[in-house]
This record gives structure tokens, C-alpha cells and sequence, in this order.
């Protein structure tokens, strides 16, 4: 029999999509800005118009240069073609928040942004028709309707969704450079490792020792962490990970003591874990790359499977 070799294309990222991570990235804190220091600004429309003007600026650039990306450019041609277009919308409500920056103009261009997510869920049903796949896309448009449909009520109403939709825009730049990101890990290796070397389970016990940890030390240190759960488990949080904030610590004897063996823990499960992972991984990704070199190819013949006997 002829075997063929299943080789697995090595895709590069090409420059547009380099471009177009680094430019979302900068679309995320502007949209956490927005929903965080509107209630105590002066003057919260020039505020908010502001970050929406950068944000549009931003979104109308990563959607050309994405557009530009090579994997666009072959594999998806009908979305890159959307893409062109509401590349022009969002310039153009880049514009229009410039030169009228009004509550209304930056109504109208969140609805522009919300109606730009409804084609990629159609498209997203064609390709993959299966159950959940269709109803999680349609309560999404279903949910993108209801929110246009409400927006006019109220001055409130249109501010909600104006932040709303300032916040998709960094979700949504969140979501694509995590998805560019891991597209190149083999996500079956990582399971496979996790079985095999028991991380999950010490991964889960470390997970349980701060959550009782900090329920300890929310009432052992009360004014170190005001007795809020919240406060404490921030604080095992930076004990585990050795950032060290700085921010509260740990007053009491107990609490101390606590810290120095959550520290140590964290620093040897840490270690530990991403040592274990990382070796697994590259030796059976190149496990796995032998296997796949060592089939022949295609129209190939083999050495003993296909060859003619000998006559007696």
C-alpha cells in the first residue's frame, strides 16, 4: 500500500496581521478607559468622544490592514471585501465624532459598529451550520437588535450603549489577538499533557489553597484587607505569582505564616508546571513531525510493501 505524508502547512503571520494585533491592542485599554473614568469626568461627552474618536480611528485601520492579511486574502475573500467597506464606515464616523461630537453622531456610529458584527455571525452560520454554533450567533444578532432598537429612549439608554459598544471593539481586538495567538499551538498536545502529567489536578489544588487562604486571612487581617474576600484573594494572588504590589500585606503572625507557605507552594507548583508542560510539548511536537517526515510520499513506492517479488 502507498502511504502518503500528512504534512501540515507552516502558515506565517503575515506583516498586516503584526500590524493589526499591535493596533488592537491599543483599542483595549481605550475601551476600559471609557467604562471606567466616564462617571467622574467634568465633562463626560467630550470624554467619552475622545476615546470613541481614537477607538474608531483605530478600528478603521485594523480592519483594512486585516483585509491586507494574507489569510484574508485567500482563504476568506468574501469577508475581506465587508471588510473594505466598513473600513470606510468606521473612518467615516471617525470623522463625523471630529467634527460634531455629540452624544447622537457617537449614538450612530456604535450602531454602525453593531451592525458591522452581523455579517461575520452570518458567515460564521454558513460555514459552520451545526446546532449551537446557529444558536449562539442568533441570540448574538438577536441581542445586537434589541440593543439598536433601544438605544433612542433615553440620553441614559444612549450612553450605555455607546460604552457597550466601545467595549465590544476591545473584546472583540481581545478575542482575535488571543485567537491569531494560539492558532499555532496544537491545543490536542496540550491535552494530552495535562492528562498525562496530572496538571490539572495540581493546578486545582493550588486554586483551592488560595481560596482558603484567603478566606483565612480576610478575618485574621482585617485591616490589611478591610475584611473583603476580594482583598485577600488579590493579595494570594501577587503572593503566588511573585509580583509582590505591595499594595496590602500581611500584618499578623498567622497571616505570615500563611504567606511564606503560599509562596513557596506557588513557586514550586509554577516552576513545576510550566517545565513539565513546555518539555512535553516540544518532545511530542517533534514526535509527532518524525512520524509525519518518515511516511513516504505521495506516488512513492516503498521499499518492501510495493515491491515486485522475486520469481522462484
Amino acid at each position: 500500500m502507498k502511504k502518503t505524508a500528512k504534512k501540515k502547512k507552516n502558515r506565517s503571520i503575515s506583516f498586516w496581521t503584526i500590524v493589526e494585533m499591535f493596533f488592537s491592542l491599543l483599542m483595549i485599554p481605550i475601551g476600559l478607559a471609557a467604562a471606567q473614568g466616564f462617571d467622574g469626568a467634568k465633562n463626560p461627552v467630550e470624554l467619552l468622544a475622545l476615546l470613541m474618536l481614537m477607538e474608531f480611528a483605530l478600528l478603521s485601520l485594523t480592519t483594512l490592514l486585516r483585509a491586507l492579511a494574507r489569510r484574508y486574502r485567500t482563504q476568506i475573500p468574501e469577508r475581506r471585501k465587508l471588510d473594505f467597506i466598513f473600513s470606510g464606515l468606521f473612518l467615516a464616523c471617525a470623522v463625523a465624532i471630529f467634527i460634531w461630537p455629540t452624544l447622537t453622531v457617537m449614538t450612530i456610529a456604535g450602531a454602525v459598529f453593531m451592525a458591522s458584527l452581523i455579517p461575520d455571525r452570518v458567515l460564521s452560520i454558513l460555514r459552520n451550520r451545526k446546532w449551537y454554533n446557529i444558536l449562539v450567533n442568533a441570540a448574538f444578532i438577536a441581542f445586537i437588535v434589541y440593543m439598536v432598537c433601544d438605544l433612542w429612549a433615553e440620553e441614559e439608554s444612549k450612553i450605555f450603549f455607546v460604552i457597550t459598544a466601545m467595549l465590544l471593539i476591545a473584546l472583540r481586538s481581545l478575542i482575535r489577538i488571543m485567537s491569531v495567538t494560539f492558532a499555532r499551538l496544537r491545543l490536542d498536545l496540550l491535552r494530552n499533557i495535562v492528562q498525562q502529567t496530572y496538571a490539572a489536578e495540581i493546578i486545582f489544588g493550588l486554586l483551592l489553597l488560595i481560596a482558603s487562604f484567603s478566606f483565612v486571612l480576610m478575618y485574621t487581617d482585617t485591616e490589611s484587607f478591610s475584611g473583603e474576600y476580594t482583598n485577600a484573594l488579590w493579595y494570594c494572588f501577587a503572593v503566588v505569582t511573585t509580583i509582590g504590589f505591595g499594595d496590602m500585606t500581611a500584618v499578623s503572625t498567622i497571616g505570615r505564616i500563611l504567606s511564606v507557605v503560599l509562596g513557596i507552594y506557588g513557586i514550586i507548583v509554577v516552576a513545576l508546571i510550566t517545565s513539565i508542560i513546555v518539555n512535553f510539548y516540544g518532545e511530542m511536537k517533534k514526535t509527532g513531525s518524525d512520524e509525519a517526515e518518515s511516511l513516504p510520499e505521495e506516488g512513492q513506492e516503498t521499499d518492501n510493501a510495493d515491491a515486485k517479488p522475486q520469481e522462484e
